[in-house]
């Protein structure tokens, strides 16, 4: 009913600063494999990828807990209260019940980034809105814009929105909690403005308690699993994919699992539900297209609730369950999105106190025949429905600059600038990206725009933005050939594909080449007109991907030679990590023993040292190593607990009198150690337990 603006307090660590290096997407996508029952109309549109630009990395943060002030706003009403971090994406954190005196949802009593994300840093809890493409969202840890509407009947409610760079669409959210309702609605809108097709994404990804007695229902029970990387299509409760268990009890699992659940009316009200042993039930109902629902959990093991731990306050804090609701059977599909297409929906959250009896212990589609008849009550389709008519209309209200709380970034702004200048396209009426939020990073390109060049700037100074779309490619085509023009005419021409049909079906090998050709040409051209290590850099990488081993590692020396490599850490660590996947582990070494202290401190680097130390059998390095504690470990990397073991295996060798054991001995002795050597649960992050079935990077 009424919004709230104000500091929310709190302890934890936020991104600071983003890695200059551009993160380029895979060259030649892997198709995703499906089982011999896998129907053939899922297979449409299955098979996506994790494309970074044009957004930049956030891997800048620590273990580290300060004093947060971070904006929020309240949206309440005589039954909920809902909290939102405008500058970490417009995440729901909290929504707490006032009648029942509890939080519907997981909230994290703290603020801890981990590589979990498309861009990396993530947090856990709450809701977050992911669009655009595969994987935790680029706005997950970014400011978006927020801003306070009226409906009406004087209610206030809240809209978050952006520009989403990667596929050039506009998404908005509007947060609706009218006097006397129970649920809070989310009424979401994705727009391509422009005359051509491109692909989509959405999840809702919701966080609630995970407990030993949590049971998760759904409207729907034929699911998508993955059984040795393969898709399977299977039914609710039971899955092959988890070796028969009842899959709607989290803490049944022994290792981290998801499914995806499927329906066939696409013209239905699904629904999804977390059920507890005291009758308590968080649910949320969503209207068309949000027809597909999630289930992720982390697995009862060690290290399961090690990563819960990890993302929350530490030992017995952070668990969590997710229930996701999507527009496509799966992450693993993208949506299409037709020339000047408009996809909006409805979603709501509440709670309810049921009989716990009746949703528990007993058979699947009995708990799910009763609940379906309770939320039916509660909030049945044609209710939601009617509902979501009325937020289709308030989505079209306009925002006015003075309306808006927060403010997000300035591509916006830039984008609605060059669609104007090409007469691309119409802005959509419901959302303001004003020009006051162009800062240093959109600046470039807004000069790029109104001069036909982007500006001079000392070849040592860290890139603090792309653009790699066809419409700014042309543009530095058409640029004079500077170095700067050059390096940002190389990553456009290497990272640019068209995206009016699906990854998987657009990749062209000859396309590839010509890229390759046009990136490699520009980036020797920046280096010939001032040499400088980022276009060095990525002359290295192009070498890489294209298997010159030899000329890659030749660019990469030519980097590091030059003025600012060592200014900041992420070439460094980037080239560290190579020389490892080369095998040259003396010469990694080398250049780690050499680097400045703020590069030699940073821990991505200092695991990646570790795994050369680790082959050249430096075992005083290691055990000081495993003293420290680490905080660069990606979603499925094993790499800490891999050089445990292998500490563990020279450990073994010189306890049994063997001076100088070969690498097939150590093996073996690493294996033994998985037994003899368990590791302490601060370097545990290993999602399954099976030796044949580790996830490795």
């Amino acid at each position: 009913m009424s919004v709230s603006i104000n500091l929310y307090n709190i302890r934890g660590n936020v991104p600071k600063g983003q890695n200059p290096l551009p993160r380029f997407r895979q060259r030649k996508p892997s198709p995703t494999r499906v089982d011999g029952e896998f129907p053939r109309e899922l297979s449409e549109h299955l098979g996506c990828m994790t494309k970074v630009l044009p957004y930049m990395t956030q891997d800048r943060y620590d273990r580290s807990r300060d004093e947060l002030q971070l904006p929020s706003l309240v949206l309440e009403n005589e039954y909920l209260r809902a909290r939102f971090l405008p500058s970490l994406g417009g995440r729901l954190h909290s929504l707490y019940d006032k009648v029942a005196k509890k939080q519907l949802l997981f909230k994290n009593p703290v603020i801890q980034p981990g590589n979990l994300a498309i861009r990396n840093a993530w947090l856990s809890g709450g809701i977050e809105w992911n669009v655009g493409n595969f994987g935790h969202t680029y706005t997950t840890c970014d400011n978006v814009y927020a801003a306070v509407l009226c409906d009406g009947d004087g209610n206030e409610f809240i809209r978050i929105y952006e520009f989403e760079r990667n596929k050039s669409i506009f998404w908005q959210v509007d947060f609706h909690l009218p006097a006397g309702e129970k649920r809070l609605y989310s009424h979401v809108k994705l727009i391509n403005p422009f005359d051509r097709a491109t692909t989509t994404y959405w999840w809702s990804n919701i966080a609630v308690r995970a407990e030993s007695r949590v049971r998760v229902l759904a409207s729907e029970k034929q699911v998508i699993s993955f059984v040795d990387g393969a898709c399977r299509y299977e039914t609710l409760p039971n899955l092959v994919a988890m070796n028969g268990i009842d899959a709607t009890y989290p803490a049944n699992a022994d290792r981290a699992y998801d499914y995806f659940i499927q329906c066939e009316d696409k013209n239905a009200s699904t629904w999804e539900a977390a059920a507890y042993e005291d009758g308590s039930v968080f649910y949320e109902r969503s209207t068309a297209p949000l027809l597909y629902k999630k289930l992720f959990a982390w697995g009862e093991h060690a290290a399961g609730k090690h990563w819960q731990e990890y993302l929350s306050d530490g030992k017995g804090t952070g668990y969590y369950v997710e229930l996701q609701a999507g527009i496509a059977p799966s992450q693993l599909h993208d949506k299409p999105m037709p020339a000047g297409c408009v996809y909006e929906w409805t979603q709501c959250y509440g709670g309810m106190q049921l009989d716990g009896g009746r949703m528990l212990d007993v058979d699947y589609d009995d708990a799910v025949a009763y609940f379906g008849s309770e939320i039916d009550r509660e909030i049945g389709a044609q209710k939601i429905e009617e509902i979501h008519q009325n937020m289709c209309k308030l989505a079209q209200v306009p925002v006015k600059e003075q309306q808006i709380l927060h403010f997000g970034s300035g591509f916006g702004a830039v984008e609605i600038a060059r669609m104007a200048q090409d007469g691309d396209g119409v802005a959509p009426e419901s959302m303001c990206f004003p020009q006051s939020a162009i800062k240093d990073a959109e600046l470039p390109w807004l000069t790029l725009l109104q001069t036909g060049s982007l500006p001079e700037q000392d070849p040592a100074e860290l890139p603090q933005s792309y653009m790699v779309s066809e419409k700014w490619l042309s543009r530095l085509q058409n640029a004079p050939k500077t170095w700067n023009n050059c390096l940002h005419l190389g990553v456009a021409s290497y990272e640019c594909h068209t995206t009016e049909v699906i990854v998987m079906q657009s990749y062209d090998e000859q396309k590839n080449i010509e890229a390759t050709k046009a990136a490699k040409e520009a980036w020797l051209a920046s280096v010939a007109c001032a040499p400088n290590c980022w276009a060095w850099r990525n002359l290295a990488v192009l070498e890489r991907a294209e298997g010159n081993d030899e000329q890659a590692r030749a660019y990469y020396d030519a980097a590091v030679a030059s003025p600012g490599a060592f200014d900041d850490v992420a070439l460094a660590s980037e080239y560290l990590q190579y020389l490892n996947a080369c095998k040259l582990y003396e010469k990694a070494w080398e250049l780690y023993v050499s680097l400045p202290q703020n590069c030699a401190e940073d821990d991505r680097i200092s695991i990646t040292a570790a795994v050369a130390a680790l082959k050249l059998r430096r075992v005083k390095y290691l055990e000081e190593f495993f003293t420290r504690e680490h905080h660069a470990i990606s979603e499925g990397e094993t790499t800490l607990t891999d050089l445990w073991f292998g500490l563990c295996a020279l450990r073994l060798a010189a306890e049994r009198g063997i001076a100088d054991p070969d690498e097939q001995l150590l093996a073996q002795l690493a294996d033994e150690a998985w037994d003899l050597c368990p590791p302490d649960e601060s370097i545990d992050f290993r999602m399954s337990l099976d030796r044949k079935n580790k996830y490795r990077v």
